[in-house]
């Protein structure tokens, strides 16, 4: 038997998002938390496969996987943009220099996995909308860029951030993906040992000022955002195929 801490995000409407922090960027997502405690098994196998898929030496769980509720937080879903997210216990640990490079090489395959999907897409591929209240694979894309963009600055004085981050919107799709995650990167290395322990709250770029954040919720945030994402991008495309 193998049990996991979990850690839920509650909205109003009673939809659910479900986190694994033992295993960062491990989440369901679903309209209650019923289905998403039900379907969060088969994704933390489903996560011990994709580690193994891209050489990390892990086995899979013991079987049966259990879940302890450790925390639950209301009205904190990040189910659209410009909504809040949630700031749990384990956020406040401190990162260490090397849990942040484990980030960063999981981060990279999800980024590997990113591509990979949308490799070989057409302009007109990339564009394509299911209609006008849809995003497109280019603005998912652009949207996981300016992302984590935006983790970044909840940890540091914008005048701070990288100065390419200023001239960014014309650059090409997948030049502007890469140029943003290297120098995101660089810039998370040189936070201080202070900064990876402090608790922020900015107030800029936000509508949500109150929102507290730490290195490793950004951290968290890299990771689950774009692996939702890429099961957004799969979404879109068999809308795609189908129409």
């Amino acid at each position: 038997m193998t049990c996991y801490d979990i850690y839920l995000e509650l909205g109003t409407a009673g939809e659910c998002m479900a986190h694994v922090p033992d295993l960062p960027g491990c989440i369901a997502r679903a309209n209650s938390q019923k289905a998403a405690l039900a379907a969060l098994p088969d994704v933390i196998r489903a996560y011990h496969v994709w580690l193994r898929q891209h050489g990390e030496d892990v086995p899979q769980p013991a079987e049966p996987i259990t879940l302890h509720i450790v925390e639950t937080n209301t009205g904190f879903v990040p189910f659209w943009r410009g909504s809040r997210a949630a700031l749990f216990a384990p956020d406040r640990v401190p990162v260490s220099r090397d849990e942040m490079e484990l980030y960063f090489r999981r981060a990279g395959y999800s980024r590997d996995d990113l591509l990979a999907l949308v490799h070989g897409l057409s302009d007109e591929m990339l564009d394509w909308k299911a209609n006008e209240t849809t995003m497109s694979i280019h603005e998912i894309l652009r949207h996981i860029g300016n992302a984590e963009e935006w983790y970044v600055s909840r940890l540091v004085n914008p005048e701070t951030l990288p100065p390419e981050w200023g001239h960014d919107k014309n650059l090409p799709i997948f030049e502007f993906l890469d140029m943003e995650r290297r120098t995101a990167f660089e810039r998370l290395r040189l936070l201080t040992d202070r900064e990876l322990a402090d608790v922020f709250c900015p107030t800029y770029y936000t509508n949500h000022p109150e929102e507290l954040w730490t290195a490793r919720k950004a951290l968290r945030r890299f990771l689950e955002h774009e692996r939702e994402h890429i099961a957004h991008i799969r979404e879109v495309l068999c809308m795609m195929h189908g129409a």
